[in-house]
């Protein structure tokens, strides 16, 4: 099994345990852990580590600022009379030990088997029930208030389960389907030339880079990228074109000399289909592709962002692949 899959694994143990009443608090936060640790959810592993260890302390007893706002954030938090935010720290394992032991202490307050004799027998027997009743009330409160923290705890561990297990659900379907989809494109990168192809390695490499500069190469390569195929496609479905402009279906002159890629494409496009839906979104994708490549790389160089994160160039990446593969799949069309 895959990390994945045991991480999988793991959240509907929780789910399925807390749903059926049939897990401790305590051993679903030791999965909960599990799952952040398959997952290098670093984030998790240091909240998960805390629930499970206790929140570390100053010299001083206090909690540690950090280690506070991140039991506050994570369900521990509440407001005492004085609108003051305050938290509990009880760990789970604590919580159900004191439970379990207060309820066993509940049953052992009777006056059952207990007899009195003499002139003060009833005020005795009066005063045992009193006792009896107030050490019960005082138990079922703290009960109460421990079961209170527990069920936020247990809340809390719920939650992260469900939304990595949707996470993780939702990506092996996400990655089925793009797999599918890559598979259909790669057999349609075949029709481009070498040169194209080699350009499509090199946006790779620069992409599994760590030097920033490499995000902004990537991005400068879809474009010659796509100024590559315009040409080759343009050349191949209109041959010996002299003219300078190209009259779309919808009478408007556009520029496809030169270095007019864009119009290139759009010409080549709107000779392969019909005006059609599938047409009309592989023309809006590239116009906002290209539009997107072209914003970013005009803010590195007028100095308003330093750098291309690699977010942003794994998104133009990604849509070039689609682009790319939508326009080469016209021609089998």
């Amino acid at each position: 099994m895959t990390k994945i899959e045991h991480a999988l694994e793991a959240c509907d143990k929780v789910l399925e345990g807390f749903e059926l009443g049939t897990i401790a608090v305590s051993s679903a936060l030791l999965l909960c852990m599990r799952i952040a640790r398959l997952l290098n959810d670093f984030e998790a592993i240091e909240w998960l580590t805390y629930e499970n260890s206790g929140y570390p302390r100053k010299a001083d007893g206090h909690i540690e600022h950090e280690a506070w706002e991140i039991a506050y954030k994570n369900g521990r938090g509440s407001y005492n009379d004085k609108k003051e935010k305050i938290i509990f720290t009880e760990l789970a394992s604590e919580l159900e030990k004191r439970i379990e032991t207060q309820s066993k202490a509940i049953n052992n307050f009777t006056t059952e088997g207990v007899s009195t004799a003499g002139e003060h027998a009833h005020w005795a027997m009066d005063s045992l029930t009193r006792s009896v009743t107030s050490s019960t009330g005082v138990l079922l409160k703290q009960v109460s208030e421990n079961e209170t923290k527990l069920s936020k705890l247990k809340s809390q561990y719920y939650d992260y389960a469900l939304k990595k297990q949707i996470e993780l659900t939702f990506g092996n379907v996400t990655a089925d389907v793009f797999s599918q989809y890559r598979e259909s494109v790669d057999n349609h990168f075949s029709k481009i030339s070498t040169s194209a192809l080699l350009k499509l390695q090199a946006i790779e490499d620069k992409l599994n880079s760590d030097n920033p500069e490499m995000f902004s190469q990537a991005l400068m390569t879809c474009r010659r990228l796509f100024e590559n195929i315009s040409k080759e496609l343009f050349d191949k479905y209109f041959p010996n074109y002299s003219e300078k402009t190209y009259k779309t279906k919808s009478g408007k002159d556009i520029d496809v000399s030169g270095d007019h890629y864009l119009n290139k494409l759009s010409a080549v496009i709107e000779n392969l289909t019909d005006r059609s839906m599938s047409k009309s979104l592989i023309g809006s994708n590239i116009v906002y592709l290209i539009d997107r490549i072209e914003y970013l790389s005009n803010l590195q160089s007028k100095g308003v962002h330093n750098e291309i994160t690699k977010r942003d160039a794994m998104q133009c990446i990604i849509h070039t692949y689609v682009c790319i593969g939508d326009i080469l799949s016209l021609q089998e069309e």
